[in-house]
């Protein structure tokens, strides 16, 4: 029995501090109650409590974790260093970008992707060495948008004015989804034109000019062998090849314009002959009319930059405000003068897909059919349009397709938008400026003739014109065009 009573018996529970004083024992426990009794709170309140300290705790190793993650991530870059990214982030827009478009024109966003990926670390190891603004200011400079120009403020109010049109689009799923990819594209190079490296060593005088004369010597031989390696994805036809065509001789611009150096005229004229010889054995005759363009602009900038500007903007102006009148002119004249019976079948149908796309556009005027409203006409019965060429994805006149989508609103703003960004030219180094305007002028002959106004490679390549047109040129000892003038980015305008 007294085994039984000595198994079972349990000590009192004493209190957590049996040395304290009366005085101090008397201000914890209420009177009456004996210090050893510990007061006991509710079921709940004990789970709630235990809670909040499990989430403390986590929180606590969570930061840790972020902490060291943070340490090793700087380690990593400080023992990389800036000059590699620096480098990795100029080869993949001068080098890579141009010759991988030449098998793939869809790859261009992704090859905008990791040039944006060497940017950043470029940015974290120029703060961490000292040498540039912090982190968090980098961060605020990069995505500030009230010191965005107003070009690009432009750009931005047609994206989000895009987005908007999903509502009374055809398809406002595809509608809003084609929108939110401009607007990533759109930050993306609105960060690669802040925090781009520049140009800060002789080596890569050559960059610029070496990568477009390797993607237009690639291009010659993939078109003058029906594609020997293109051919093994996209079948032996050489028209696969016109929007490489078309990016190669758009690309150029830029790197005709930062070739700098000893024998600057002379990598000119080669790169310029290659790319010709590679537009001529093409058969894009988009190219051809952009290169033309190009050139005459070029000619007549050096004669006068004023003049130059005047007449892109003019032209500019003109074709976004009386486009769908002018496609609607040219297409009945073709049929009238039996123009259209002269070309062959591609401009024919080129022809009569613009008087169509004319009629839609003057249809709904103001705000248009919607984003990517194009690809349904022929697919869907459509109030007020009678639709006679079959289906067709786009009017093969971005200018066009913006008229018929986003009606006269989106016209102003992609005009305004544009016009700004030529004005801006005056802004850019003296030896940039012929080259600006003659890509102005390029791109905007490839805008009134080819491809549609809304795919991703076009978007993407036009905003890679921008960011290239503005790397800075800090190469040592440098004046003029390649020092002080050419640290200012011209989209500060």
């Amino acid at each position: 029995m007294t085994l039984c009573y000595a198994l079972l018996w349990k000590p009192p529970r004493l209190s957590r501090a049996p040395n304290r004083p009366a005085s101090a024992r008397s201000t914890l426990f209420p009177p009456g109650r004996p210090p050893y009794k510990r007061r006991r709170r509710p079921a709940g309140q004990q789970h709630s409590r235990r809670n909040v300290l499990n989430v403390r705790l986590v929180w606590r190793h969570l930061v840790q974790d972020v902490h060291g993650l943070c340490r090793m991530f700087q380690t990593f870059v400080s023992a990389v260093g800036a000059r590699f990214f620096s480098d990795a982030a100029l080869f993949t827009l001068l080098i890579a970008a141009p010759v991988v478009v030449i098998y793939s024109s869809r790859a261009l966003p992704t090859v905008l992707l990791f040039a944006l990926l060497f940017t950043m670390l470029y940015g974290f190891a120029v703060s961490f060495e000292g040498r540039g603004m912090s982190v968090r200011e980098g961060t605020k400079f990069a995505l500030n948008p009230a010191s965005l120009p107003y070009w690009a403020l432009s750009v931005l109010a047609l994206i989000l004015y895009a987005g908007a049109s999903a509502f009374w689009a055809i398809e406002p799923e595809f509608a809003a989804d084609q929108a939110i990819k401009m607007l990533i594209t759109f930050v993306i190079v609105v960060v690669l034109l802040r925090l781009m490296p520049p140009l800060d060593e002789d080596r890569l005088r050559y960059t610029a000019p070496f990568g477009i004369a390797l993607a237009a010597t690639i291009l010659i031989v993939e078109l003058g062998t029906s594609g020997v390696l293109r051919s093994y994805f996209y079948g032996a036809n050489p028209a696969y090849l016109n929007r490489s065509v078309v990016t190669v001789s758009l690309l150029m611009w830029p790197a005709l314009a930062v070739t700098t150096g000893r024998f600057a005229t002379l990598q000119k004229v080669g790169v310029l002959a290659l790319v010709v010889c590679a537009v001529a054995v093409s058969s894009s005759l988009a190219s051809l009319f952009a290169i033309a363009a190009g050139l005459f602009v070029l000619a007549l900038a050096y004669i006068s930059n004023r003049l130059a500007a005047f007449g892109v903007v003019a032209v500019t102006a003109a074709a976004f405000v009386a486009m769908p009148m002018t496609a609607k002119l040219i297409s009945d004249l073709a049929i009238e003068t039996g123009v259209d019976t002269m070309v062959d079948m591609s401009t024919e149908r080129r022809l009569e897909i613009w008087e169509a796309f004319s009629r839609a556009a003057l249809e709904h005027p103001v705000f248009g059919w919607g984003l990517e409203a194009s690809r349904y006409f022929g697919l869907r019965e459509l109030p007020g349009v009678t639709w006679t060429i079959g289906p067709v994805h786009h009017p093969h006149n971005p200018i066009l397709q913006i008229w018929v989508e986003l009606g006269a609103i989106g016209v102003l703003l992609a005009a305004i938008a544009m016009i700004g960004i030529i004005l801006g030219i005056g802004r850019m180094p003296a030896a940039r400026r012929p080259y600006a305007y003659g890509a102005a002028a390029a791109t905007l002959a490839i805008s009134m003739v080819s491809h549609g106004a809304w795919q991703t490679w076009w978007i993407s390549l036009l905003m890679l014109l921008v960011a290239l047109f503005n790397i800075r040129e800090e190469y040592p000892g440098a004046r003029g065009a390649g020092g002080r003038e050419a640290a200012t980015p011209a989209s500060s305008d």
